[in-house]
């Protein structure tokens, strides 16, 4: 969802730029808006999270709310069936998403995205899911870990390596750490304690950037292992830490979110509009991180 803000917010900029470089007379108070639209499938789970939105004139006060499209009319197409989405609202803005949550998304399927506006405007995507994976047995990622009381000197520990299966030609694969509660600590442990969670603060932090609250974090891997790296925590506590085998349409659309605040058509993959519609399968496991003693 923080991708589509941005993009959201970029497109205004870059028409609004257009308009002062193509024009030496009074300031142009016209607009031309753009539909985004942003979806992800995941192996064997149901269809939602489809964000369809346009862009707003910087000349407004930015509020994601208004920029949702509640009205399109949203359809997948996956193997033999069609399916018709339906608008929700959610905490974070609003999504569409599928009601019957029995049909769940299937591994090495074709899916095309459909969206068509009130306007007449449609907007086009196709994915190829991955197929499904698992972690190495006996090398799954711990549940329970200490962070190192040497906070100066965070060295890896082989231990905490951990490993999953490799997906067919897969060459690249996401690790994606959520915090799952920023704010209680102690009443996940035994005993229950009131203690409250705090955040890891590391020397390259900047306060001032948006991303600084931000409870999840993506890291792109070349390996079907990796070692547990300490600076990527930024709270203790409740955690799920996943790996996401992608499409190329999500590994482009990462690449162009982490290079640089500037959007890239050439890495998006809707035909009509601006965005991503892409997939991945995935694999997850709780993780509870113990503050380090003082």
């Amino acid at each position: 969802m923080k991708y589509l803000r941005s993009i959201i917010k970029l497109s205004a900029v870059a028409l609004i730029l257009i308009a002062f470089a193509s024009c030496s007379d009074d300031i142009p108070t016209y607009y031309t808006s753009e539909y985004v639209v942003e979806g992800y499938l995941f192996v064997n789970q149901p269809i939602k999270g489809i964000v369809v939105s346009r862009s707003l004139p910087t000349t407004d006060t930015f509020k994601f709310e208004n920029a949702l499209v509640k009205d399109a009319t949203v359809q997948i197409t996956g193997g033999d069936e069609t399916f018709t989405l339906v608008y929700r609202p959610t905490p974070k803005g609003g999504e569409y998403f599928l009601p019957d949550t029995t049909k769940l998304v299937k591994e090495k399927t074709t899916y095309e995205l459909r969206v068509t506006t009130k306007d007449g405007k449609v907007m086009t995507g196709k994915t190829t899911t991955p197929m499904q994976f698992s972690w190495v047995p006996g090398k799954e990622p711990k549940t329970l870990i200490q962070y190192p009381k040497d906070t100066i000197s965070l060295l890896v520990d082989s231990t905490l390596t951990f490993n999953w299966a490799k997906t067919g030609g897969q060459v690249e694969y996401l690790l994606k750490l959520q915090a799952l509660d920023t704010l209680e600590y102690g009443k996940y442990l035994n005993p229950p304690t009131t203690e409250s969670n705090r955040r890891i603060e590391h020397f390259f932090d900047q306060p001032d950037n948006p991303q600084y609250l931000e409870t999840t974090r993506y890291f792109l891997l070349q390996s079907n292992s990796s070692p547990v790296v300490w600076n990527a925590f930024q709270w203790f506590g409740k955690f799920e830490l996943s790996i996401l085998a992608p499409d190329d349409n999500f590994i482009k659309w990462s690449k162009s979110r982490w290079v640089g605040n500037q959007y890239d058509p050439n890495l998006g993959s809707i035909s009509g509009g601006v965005g991503v519609f892409a997939s991945a399968s995935i694999v997850t496991q709780p993780m509870f991180l113990l503050k380090n003693v003082k």
